[in-house]
């Protein structure tokens, strides 16, 4: 076609052309800031890792002294407990740590140090793993995850689609232009209000899940996986708008369902390695905790060198 034909086409077509010409420049939009808004969130997640390292690792340092075990001078033990809070300041310091410090600040017990190293070793090693794959996926990303970091900012513009749809869909029911259901009756209503809920509903599970954001953790890959089964439920509509009330149901079901896999037990009730106290009967919340053989024979153990001290002193 000709310079002249597509002017004439455009002319012709101008409605169309005008709302052709808005979808691809809000599609651009979008895409464009969804990326951007990605490589920013890596990026802020890799710099939180490295002020986490630092921070461990100069609270590593004197803790891989010998000496540190044995004979400590007042001014080494301020500077390792200066280095140790400083780790609250870390970004993705973990509750066990802290609660370790918080322990150790408040007994200057020495025999809590080398679980301390443990646990500021592991979770190093964690970070630089988590660093690398970071490194990786801004730096060298393979094919597979290249295609996902094109892919993914694509996802804003599709769900806002989707939901322009749905919209749209409930302006016609409620001006009375749709008549793609059986009729007018309450119960057609409800068939229909129960799939624009499921859809709409699956749309807010399926969103979050897809576009991710969310520093991954334990068990994230399940809630994913989890949240794309309840919203490929909503494909089931398709069979007989008669079910869609029990499809919204089972979606909610699942959902709530979804607590229970996410439900993590308090930090009181999963104490860390030796933080259990001398006298367990004194404490109802410890001595209902399960006791291994390991804990038992610490404990007598304790007890028994506290009977033979306090008989000493008398």
């Amino acid at each position: 076609m000709s310079l002249s034909e597509w002017m004439n086409w455009l002319e012709q077509h101008a409605v169309l052309s005008l709302t052709a010409v808005l979808v691809l420049v809000t599609f651009l939009a979008l895409y464009g800031v969804t990326s951007w808004r990605t490589r920013i969130g890596l990026r802020s997640r890799l710099e939180h890792l490295e002020k986490s390292l630092k921070l461990y690792a100069a609270a590593s340092a004197p803790l891989l002294n010998d000496n540190i075990y044995g004979t400590i001078t007042p001014e080494q033990e301020n500077e390792l407990i200066d280095r140790l809070l400083a780790c609250h300041a870390a970004p993705y310091a973990s509750s066990d740590l802290l609660g370790q410090i918080g322990a150790y600040k408040e007994d200057h017990d020495h025999a809590r140090l080398p679980l301390l190293l443990k646990t500021l070793e592991r979770e190093s090693e964690r970070f630089l793993e988590e660093r690398d794959k970071l490194l990786n996926w801004l730096e060298q990303p393979g094919w597979g995850i290249r295609f996902w970091l094109g892919l993914q900012p694509a996802f804003p513009f599709l769900f806002a689609a989707a939901l322009f749809i749905l919209v749209y869909q409930l302006l016609l029911r409620w001006t009375g232009a749709d008549v793609s259901f059986l009729g007018s009756n309450s119960l057609d209503t409800v068939y229909f209000y129960s799939r624009f809920g499921s859809a709409l509903f699956a749309l807010l599970l399926l969103y979050p899940a897809l576009m991710g954001g969310f520093r991954p953790g334990e068990g994230s890959i399940l809630l994913r996986l989890w949240a794309i089964f309840i919203a490929a439920m909503y494909l089931l509509h398709f069979i007989s708008p008669v079910i869609a009330p029990y499809i919204a149901a089972a979606q909610v079901l699942l959902f709530l369902g979804g607590f229970l896999f996410t439900r993590s037990k308090p930090r009181k009730a999963r104490p860390f390695v030796g933080h259990y106290q001398t006298n367990l009967s004194s404490d109802p919340t410890i001595s209902a905790l399960p006791m291994t053989e390991e804990h038992i024979a610490t404990s007598l153990a304790e007890n028994t060198d506290s009977i033979i001290n306090n008989d000493k002193d008398r």
